[in-house]
């Protein structure tokens, strides 16, 4: 998740979620505003993670969230952005 962590910030939360295990589904909350940086994200994602198919959405902290967004914010299992210094 270090792709994201350098897009979105290391305090982004990264969740993952779907039922299909060949279709890769994130969702990004973080501070900064959804702009080109999603769709460079999710082209770096795909050359680094090997899925049938991948998506990104990105919402800010404080939007209010709806559709696959609001799925992905209750059923979604979160995921660390870095790994600490101890591991």
């Amino acid at each position: 998740m270090a792709t994201i962590e350098a897009y979105y910030g290391a305090d982004a939360v990264v969740r993952y979620w779907g039922p299909d295990p060949k279709h890769l589904m994130l969702h990004v909350e973080s501070d900064k505003q959804d702009s080109l940086a999603r769709h460079e994200c999710l082209g770096l994602l795909m050359c680094e993670i090997v899925r049938d198919r991948i998506t990104l959405e990105a919402t800010t902290r404080g939007q209010r969230i709806w559709g696959s967004a609001k799925v992905a914010y209750r059923q979604g299992v979160v995921l660390p952005t870095s790994v600490s210094a101890d591991r």
